[in-house]
């Protein structure tokens, strides 16, 4: 299939989760896209294929990649399946024996109900194929094989190619996860916005599963965000290249460099905490050089000119309001009494919680962990 939008265009749409589209923009400026203004959870963005290969297999901030194939504008559901059905060779793009997908954001349109919108879109692409084969590929809501993007917005609707597979915030090395895990995007961010680049070794006093600390090795090792991923959306493009995919993954990996010992660790009170922290350390490379351990962090030994770095329980993983802001009021005491000279980034529950640390913000940006406000603060400590 050819002549498909992305291919007249060159341009894609990088999905992100909320408040983190700047910053993932930037990642992908770094990685030779030409981005355009952000729009809320996303934005579009133009490159070559190689620069497309590097973005799905190393952007650490993105969640989907979504590839045009085809939009018009479409003022009810006979247009749409229209659209859908004479505007595109579905049984060109996978085969019957393939799995799909569909995921639907309408908004602003007089096309307003968005799960009836996938349904038309649904129905577009089982008929192509029961016309050609007499019978219909496999709809599934989750782990499909292929998964398509239907957006409509102000009556445009935009056919796309999902070519991220599942998120791309599924790593691969999380084994388990303990209560309220970071996101691993979020995680990749905190880590970019502390601006640590190995000077200083790295802590992470309050683990949990070891999110952190995962994405903390990945940045210093230069481990691509998709090094871990068995596959992605990419094969199902007309016009992807297996062998200048390969080239890109190998490039890449042959950047990827050794952890010294010692450089990250982490701890938590919880012992389960740490088991699973050293299980989902132990799927990366190098992995196993972080040095974990069970401790409260007002029992941590003192050091001077680390970097900490840490997403503290809030809220209902403490139980109620004066366990969160005694909790806070401790770690700004080990700031001060354990990590002279230091550079910390505490990512708060609450823009009110920032005080409680009892220490002066250097900086305060705003954030979103899932659909919670926070706040990471940066605390620079003589």
């Amino acid at each position: 299939m050819s002549n498909l939008e992305y291919q007249r265009t060159g341009r894609f749409f990088a999905v992100v989760a909320g408040s983190l589209e700047r910053h993932a923009a930037q990642e992908l400026e770094r990685l030779s896209a030409k981005t355009e203004q952000p729009v809320p959870s996303g934005f579009a963005f133009s490159c070559d294929q190689a620069t497309l290969y590097r973005v799905l297999y190393c952007s650490r901030m993105t969640q989907r990649v979504l590839a045009p194939l085809v939009s018009a504008r479409c003022l009810n559901e006979k247009q749409l399946y229209a659209l859908a059905a004479e505007a595109l060779d579905w049984t060109t793009l996978f085969d019957i024996g393939e799995s799909f997908g569909v995921q639907t954001n309408v908004s602003g349109s007089r096309i307003s109900h968005s799960l009836y919108a996938g349904q038309v879109l649904k129905d577009a692409i089982c008929d192509s194929f029961r016309r050609k084969y007499g019978k219909r590929p496999d709809f599934a809501t989750r782990d499909a094989r292929i998964n398509f993007n239907l957006h409509i917005k102000d009556d445009l609707a935009t056919i796309a190619l999902d070519l991220s597979g599942t998120s791309l915030h599924k790593r691969g090395y999380r084994k388990e996860a303990s209560s309220a895990p970071l996101q691993e995007t979020l995680a990749a961010t905190l880590v970019q916005l502390s601006g640590w680049d190995g000077s200083r070794n790295l802590l992470d006093p309050m683990c949990g599963s070891g999110t952190i600390l995962a994405e903390a090795v990945m940045h210093y090792c230069r481990i691509p965000a998709a090094y871990l991923r068995p596959e992605n959306g990419l094969r199902f493009l007309p016009d992807f290249s297996a062998p200048n995919y390969a080239q890109v993954r190998k490039e890449a990996d042959g950047a990827i460099r050794p952890l010294p010992p010692d450089l990250i660790s982490g701890s938590d009170i919880s012992p389960k905490n740490v088991l699973i922290a050293r299980a989902n350390l132990s799927a990366l490379p190098y992995g196993d050089r972080v040095r974990l351990e069970v401790s409260r962090f007002q029992d941590l030994e003192r050091q001077s000119g680390r970097c900490v770095l840490t997403n503290p329980p809030y809220g209902v993983r403490l139980g109620d309001d004066a366990s969160t802001r005694e909790l806070y009021n401790d770690l700004g005491d080990f700031l001060k009494q354990k990590c002279p000279g230091s550079e910390n980034y505490i990512l708060c529950g609450d823009k009110t919680l920032v005080p409680e640390l009892r220490l002066r913000a250097h900086w305060k940006k705003n954030l979103k962990n899932a659909d919670l406000d926070v706040v990471l603060a940066k605390i620079v400590v003589r």
